[in-house]
């Protein structure tokens, strides 16, 4: 299956837990699949992922993927910085995984906002 060149960083980043953060699973994209009208049957991450984007692609629905997934790493971070509080000492080796879902939600906001003037242009 053919990945986008402008898609392929993003998926990798967001299927690796050292680059990304935090773990996606294959709930979470399929959960996400569901808010963008694809019926995601359960198979491995990677190519849920890879099917995910190339239906973004195609239906022009990268900004609401963008939110969503947004959304879903915002939760995640969330979840971590509430453990943060209840186990201090484990603070330090979850604040760079808070600090990589951020980057993360910034590269994809970078990936997919110039997707979108690739587009327009």
């Amino acid at each position: 299956m053919y990945v986008h060149p402008e898609t392929f960083h993003a998926q990798i980043h967001l299927l690796s837990l050292w680059q990304c953060g935090c773990y996606i699973n294959a709930q979470n994209i399929i959960n996400i699949g569901s808010a963008l009208g694809i019926e995601l049957p359960f198979k491995k991450r990677s190519s849920l992922l890879q099917t995910l984007l190339l239906h973004v692609k195609k239906s022009q629905q990268e900004q609401r993927f963008l939110a969503l997934m947004c959304d879903l790493l915002n939760h995640k971070a969330q979840t971590l910085q509430l453990h943060m509080m209840d186990y201090p000492k484990a603070a330090l080796f979850m604040q760079p995984c808070v600090a990589k879902i951020e980057k993360t939600k910034y590269l994809l906001n970078r990936e997919f906002a110039l997707s979108t003037k690739d587009e327009n242009a």
